[in-house]
């Protein structure tokens, strides 16, 4: 009886630990083909799940997003899993053979290819079932433009010394903000890009975002750059509620932010950039000409960055002089004295190596000549000579005056299509009918500014810049040649304008208000940028300067536009950003108007009277988020329309348009025959109309759903972000669009097998 019952007990155990691993081991040898031929199976549906993701990857790669690591890391892992397994399966030959001469199979092969293959099927099986592969990437917040190193290739060891010492400067916990500070054209910018590049290499920091602060600090700007960098979207309009936002998000990271080129003491907590004590993980590395500016700053850190030494200062002429493929030309025997003649300075340096770049032997004489006789002239002069011959050397007098343009804008960072805006008024670019000729022709001469190293890459897409001391000897030039008026930042007026004066720029002066009585009879532009809601403008302002081509008003309040606006009959740009606007309707008066640009500005309806405006090729209504009435009948009377700007801005669209009643339709775009550059979002894809994309687009950035933003960098011409739940099928239009988009954002494709 004890004997049964103790038989009960034992044998389920020794079934499960005894009897099954024997008959599993046993039967190793003898299902090696069933094994293998599942494994077989498991690695061919990991491989068509791997397929399909890293195409996904790769579709988000391409627009830039960010892969998750476990994404990354399954791929890797699919990828050996798939090898392995291959390599085992190719082994089922191999454990066909027979041993003993040919009388028995070779059982010990089999026993081993068999336990592997079902250990192998089985993790493959884990790894095709893993959770959590379902979103595999992030959009990226859009990240600046970091120049590769210059330091390495140009033997600078001054220059690497001092990379070093603000780095070690990053890494010490006590320190939160570092000055940097040396004469213009010593190369500060440069040192701090160098800086950006390798912070963001040593992963230092989980963020490093670059702003030029330049001599006319814009506090909106600097916000906007800073915000953008972090991917947040600040719509507050009023300084301090924005900086609050930015404080907030700032001191949730590691953050290294470098501020470039600061004249005068800024203001960090109108900004909303965290400083002090009290700072939990910003850091703040800024550069300026001055020192006690670094120290006003609260810099706990201050290093001299110093003109290049003697051996340092040929190289980098030696470098920069040589030819494209790289070879040292043969210098001739001056080549040294013109190097030292630069006096260290980098700026100096590049410019004159440029301009002798393959150049006689006579040029280097004369070269050596211009600098020679400034020897007892201070550094700064000597630059401004070279430049000035680099400007009395350009081409062309097209080329000149685009020069003269660009300095005319106190940003470190100047926006194309500003460029474009003025350019266009000012009659700049001869025999141009259209804007997008217009456009090519600037893009032109910045590429020829650029190889002449006056003007650089801007920080972010759609910018260029100027170096402050090349703008410096832009407007020393145009006071001379084209006798414009410039006010100071910060600073009051002082005179006004004289008689001869041909253009006039007032940015972020010191005043309470605009100057009236202003009597420049030859001026043809007129820009006042302010942050000064408050700022006055007398009605007579434009009275005695009735020959303005180029009205620019950044930053102002109006209850109604300057009565005296009317007098202005040959004006063709008229742009009026970041402005708080109500009654505008004097705008229909300006018949000859080309360019009306009300970007990023507070205006809730566009008047009926811009109807009037026949000679009107670019609108631009972009980031004007409280527009919500476009009149009905109104865009349809731009008969010559190229380019129409409304991103961000108005959706209010009307299916069918009514005469003169409700708000726009897009059928009124239909008749527009001469547009070529469209930025539009619409909220139900069913009021486009069929044959809406047949006028020859050329550029155009879509958003077609309500789920999408304008939010980050669009680095092509012709963007498509379309919500596919909104479409009950794809109108014919929409499939024009597809064919020719380069680059394409699809929501809510899930199910559907079939697109086009």
């Amino acid at each position: 009886m004890f004997i049964s019952i103790f038989t009960e007990i034992i044998k389920d155990p020794i079934m499960q630990f005894v009897v099954v691993p024997i008959k599993r081991h046993i039967s190793y040898p003898f299902t090696y083909k069933t094994k293998v031929e599942r494994l077989q199976d498991e690695a061919q549906q990991l491989n068509s799940k791997r397929d399909r993701l890293q195409q996904s990857v790769a579709d988000a790669s391409r627009r830039g997003e960010e892969i998750y690591d476990d994404v990354s890391k399954w791929l890797i892992s699919a990828g050996e899993a798939i090898q392995e397994a291959e390599q085992l399966i190719q082994a089922k030959e191999q454990a066909k053979e027979r041993c003993f001469i040919g009388l028995c199979p070779n059982l010990k092969t089999r026993y081993h290819l068999s336990k592997k293959a079902e250990k192998k099927a089985s993790l493959i099986g884990k790894l095709r079932n893993q959770d959590g592969l379902e979103s595999i990437s992030h959009p990226q917040p859009p990240k600046q433009k970091v120049a590769p190193s210059v330091y390495d290739r140009e033997e600078l060891p001054s220059r690497v010394s001092i990379l070093k010492e603000i780095m070690d400067s990053l890494r010490d916990p006590d320190l939160n903000m570092i000055g940097v500070y040396g004469m213009g054209g010593v190369g500060k910018t440069t040192l701090a890009r160098e800086v950006h590049r390798q912070a963001q290499y040593d992963k230092l920091f989980d963020v490093v975002i670059f702003v030029a602060v330049s001599q006319s600090p814009e506090l909106r700007r600097i916000q906007a750059e800073v915000a953008e960098v972090l991917g947040l979207d600040l719509h507050e309009e009023g300084i301090l509620l924005r900086a609050n936002r930015l404080y907030e998000r700032l001191n949730k990271e590691k953050i290294l932010i470098i501020l470039d080129d600061i004249w005068t003491k800024l203001q960090l907590e109108e900004v909303g950039i965290p400083f002090g004590p009290d700072c939990k993980g910003c850091k703040i590395l800024l550069t300026s000409r001055r020192r006690d500016v670094c120290h006003r700053m609260g810099a706990q850190k201050v290093l001299e960055l110093e003109v290049l030494r003697k051996e340092e200062s040929w190289n980098l002429f030696k470098i920069t002089v040589s030819v494209a493929d790289g070879q040292e030309p043969k210098l001739p025997p001056l080549a040294t004295e013109i190097a030292k003649k630069c006096a260290g300075l980098p700026l100096l340096i590049i410019k004159v190596a440029t301009d002798l770049q393959m150049k006689e032997s006579y040029m280097w004489a004369d070269k050596l000549k211009q600098l020679s006789d400034l020897d007892n002239e201070e550094i700064q002069n000597k630059v401004h000579l070279v430049l000035k011959l680099s400007y009395d050397n350009l081409p062309r007098s097209e080329l000149r005056s685009f020069f003269l343009l660009c300095g005319l804008f106190g940003q470190s960072n100047i926006q194309i299509q500003n460029l474009l805006k003025y350019g266009m008024g000012v009659g700049l670019f001869k025999h141009i009918a259209t804007v997008e000729e217009a456009r090519n022709k600037v893009y032109t001469l910045i590429d020829e500014l650029k190889a002449e190293c006056l003007l650089l890459d801007g920080d972010v897409n759609g910018y260029v810049k100027m170096h402050d001391i090349v703008r410096d000897t832009a407007l020393l030039i145009a006071s001379k040649e084209q006798h414009i008026f410039i006010g100071t930042s910060g600073a009051g007026l002082g005179e006004l304008p004289t008689k001869d004066c041909t253009r006039i720029s007032i940015p972020y002066c010191d005043i309470q208000a605009l100057p009236q009585g202003m009597e420049c009879p030859k001026a043809d532009l007129l820009s006042v940028f302010t942050e000064d809601l408050s700022l006055d403008i007398p009605q007579l302002i434009f009275d005695g300067i009735r020959r303005l081509k180029v009205v620019d008003f950044t930053g102002m309040c109006f209850m109604s536009l300057p009565s005296s606006l009317g007098f202005l009959t040959n004006l063709h740009s008229l742009c009026l950003h970041r402005c708080h606007l109500d009654d505008i309707a004097i705008i229909g008066e300006l018949k000859q108007l080309e360019v009306l640009s009300l970007a990023d500005s507070y205006i809730v309806e566009l008047p009926r009277q811009i109807e009037q405006l026949s000679r009107l090729k670019l609108l631009d209504i972009g980031n004007c988020s409280n527009l919500k009435v476009i009149p009905a009948n109104v865009l349809s009377k731009f008969s010559m329309l190229e380019e129409l700007y409304v991103s961000n801005s108005f959706v209010e669209w009307e299916a069918e348009a009514i005469s003169n009643q409700g708000n726009a339709s897009l059928a009124e775009l239909e008749g527009l025959s001469h547009l070529r550059t469209l930025e539009i979002q619409v909220v139900d894809a069913k009021i486009i109309p069929k044959a809406l994309f047949f006028n020859g687009l050329q550029r155009y950035r879509m958003l077609i759903g309500d789920v999408w933003g304008w939010h980050g960098n669009f680095e092509t011409s012709r963007t498509l972000k379309l919500k596919l739940k909104t479409i009950s099928y794809l109108e014919h239009g929409i499939r024009v669009l597809l064919r020719e988009t380069e680059d394409l954002y699809l929501d809510e494709v899930r199910g559907r097998k079939c697109i086009v």
